[in-house]
């Protein structure tokens, strides 16, 4: 399993957004600026923001020591914050949320840096003014009742740690009729303390705003660029731009109109974010990459994939083009020992193909990939085949095949192969799929491209592979939905036996602490595979290896065993089973209603 959240570790090539951001930030000429970093959901937007994180503090380390032999020494004063868009309040809120946020991450920097800070203590001193200011605002934007005025102000204690000159003008600057004017002086003070600290710059991130409410999103934005948007600040902003658009139309109920020139955002937004940066979507050769990235993160030791990590970052500096694939991989790493990966190859083109390149989706892909093979090994499926289980399963994650698996299901589910596939797939392969059957919905380009990529489906059978995936079906109810993983590893065993008396043995051993329930599902198979083909032998094995009468204890047993089945075509072969079971009279009278053949009655004199 793969852990689905950001991470500062690249396996995307994402570095290099990071470092072209890096250079922005930290360019004095460039501040203040709001940066957006947009893309759809799972592109990756988090992890280049931790990237950039990790990016500033390594610059901010390596001029340090750059520093050390200079005589005049470049100002390294960078303070990063992180701003968690699930802190914020209700939107009233949020501008003044944001500040203090700021706030509390400057005064711890300066306290924890006093040695650095020539005016430390005047520095907090003003710090601790503004979040007192922001305090008594915040409260006032309530709007509290009379009665609850006192709820308004702040501890003697938190009062009494700024001087009385500034307790004067904070009653005048927060009153209610003056809030604007506080609003208005942060700036200016804020600004103030930036400068004469010296930081070379504040980079504020902001992540997640897309999954906030609309007036949240607007409210942020605005506090950005009309209350800390000063001197040497970068806002780093992670969102989907159609989310904040979207947003913008609740709020104001007016058109997006979009620019003249090709930009994909609307006028409002623009005006709030100066530098929209949009990640680009993976190209095939990317995700090959990243998917065999991953799937090497996975190798038995662990300690091979750093080596590999580090291998294929020094490859990625010199080449942004080319796939990174196993073959590479292999010729860089000859000492590494990649164990099962090298069968999961077949795998990666299917998925590079059939999905969108969302990284996140290629992490859930494999991850829920992952959990279908363990079910496979847990409900005793020895030949699950990798690549024809993700080629099932791309058509659950592709939204334009999403309506294909369950016909596919209906056209295997009464043996397991699909009928006359090959001939389908020759037809696919020529453009135009021709059978009655198949024409209606499969001739589309995503189908058709299905049909015909590797692997084959020809003589497979796929009753496990829809057993292991059947929550992927929404029309059809598949048996094997009422029946559990063990059970259905007990008769995926057991109809491998080929003698009776063998059968006897194995029935008796691995059914001996089975519930009523677990008998129920096993006959529920066994009904499956008789209204399937009535010649099957592996049914004329089963019910007579039952010589002790547990698994056909009751006629209601014998009904559903029998159930939805042509009784007329069973052969003489279930005379004995028969015979045996009309010695009780209950039985009898079930059995003497069937519409069984001549031959068979015969066999049962």
């Amino acid at each position: 399993m793969w852990a689905d959240n950001e991470t500062n570790e690249d396996l995307l090539g994402y570095q290099v957004h990071a470092d072209l951001l890096k250079d922005v930030v930290l360019d004095p000429t460039m501040l203040p600026i709001s940066i957006g970093v947009f893309g759809d959901w799972g592109s990756g937007k988090s992890t280049i923001m931790l990237l950039l994180h990790t990016a500033v503090k390594q610059w901010v380390t390596d001029k340090k020591k750059e520093n050390e032999n200079k005589d005049i020494k470049e100002n390294t004063r960078v303070l990063q914050i992180q701003f968690n868009s699930w802190q914020f309040e209700d939107y009233e809120d949020t501008k003044l949320t944001l500040i203090s946020t700021i706030l509390n991450a400057l005064s711890n920097d300066i306290a924890d840096n006093k040695d650095i800070f020539e005016k430390a203590d005047s520095f907090l001193g003003k710090i601790k003014y503004l979040k007192l200011g922001v305090v008594i605002v915040k409260n006032l934007a309530k709007k509290l009742i009379p009665e609850k005025v006192q709820q308004l102000l702040p501890t003697e204690e938190e009062w009494n740690e700024i001087s009385k000159e500034d307790q004067d003008l904070l009653q005048e600057e927060v009153a209610q009729a003056n809030a604007s004017k506080f609003i208005e002086r942060f700036r200016e003070d804020y600004e103030k303390i930036l400068v004469e600290a010296d930081y070379r710059s504040v980079i504020v991130y902001i992540d997640d705003l897309d999954r906030c409410e609309s007036n949240r999103i607007i409210q942020c934005l605005e506090a950005v660029k009309l209350f800390v948007n000063v001197k040497r600040t970068a806002f780093i902003i992670g969102a989907d731009e159609r989310i904040i658009e979207n947003a913008i139309h609740e709020r104001y109920k007016t058109p997006l109109e979009k620019t003249t020139i090709s930009s994909p955002y609307s006028d409002y937004l623009e005006k709030l974010i100066q530098l929209p940066y949009k990640l680009p979507k993976l190209s095939f050769s990317e995700q090959e990459t990243y998917v065999t990235l991953l799937l090497c993160s996975k190798l038995e030791n662990e300690n091979q994939f750093p080596v590999i990590h580090n291998r294929y970052l020094e490859f990625r500096k010199k080449d942004k083009y080319s796939k990174y694939d196993l073959t590479t991989i292999k010729a860089s790493n000859q000492d590494l020992h990649f164990g099962n990966i090298e069968e999961l190859l077949p795998i990666i083109p299917i998925m590079s193909s059939f999905l969108n390149g969302n990284p996140r989706q290629l992490k859930r892909f494999l991850n829920t990939f992952d959990m279908r093979r363990r079910m496979a090994k847990v409900a005793g499926f020895n030949n699950i085949r990798p690549d024809v289980l993700v080629k099932l399963m791309v058509l659950e994650y592709n939204s334009l095949l999403r309506t294909y698996i369950d016909d596919l299901y209906s056209k295997q589910k009464d043996t397991g192969f699909v009928k006359g596939i090959k001939k389908i797939e020759e037809q696919a392969a020529e453009g135009r799929v021709t059978d009655k059957n198949w024409e209606e919905l499969w001739n589309k380009p995503d189908a058709l491209n299905w049909l015909k990529s590797k692997p084959s489906l020809v003589q497979l059978n796929l009753r496990n592979y829809f057993w292991i995936s059947r929550e992927a079906l929404q029309t059809e109810i598949p048996i094997e939905s009422r029946v559990s993983a063990y059970v259905n590893g007990v008769y995926g065993r057991l109809k491998v036996v080929l003698t009776e008396r063998e059968l006897k043995r194995r029935l008796n051993e691995e059914t001996k602490y089975f519930t009523k329930e677990q008998y129920r599902m096993l006959i529920m198979l066994l009904n499956q595979e008789l209204c399937e083909n009535t010649d099957s032998e592996i049914i004329v094995r089963f019910v007579n290896s039952d010589s002790n009468d547990k698994l056909f204890s009751t006629v209601q047993d014998l009904k559903d065993l029998l159930e939805g089945v042509d009784a007329g075509r069973l052969g003489p072969e279930y005379g004995d089973f028969l015979k045996r079971k009309s010695a009780n009279n209950d039985f009898k009278s079930y059995i003497s209603n069937l519409n069984l053949s001549q031959q068979l009655k015969n066999a049962m004199k």
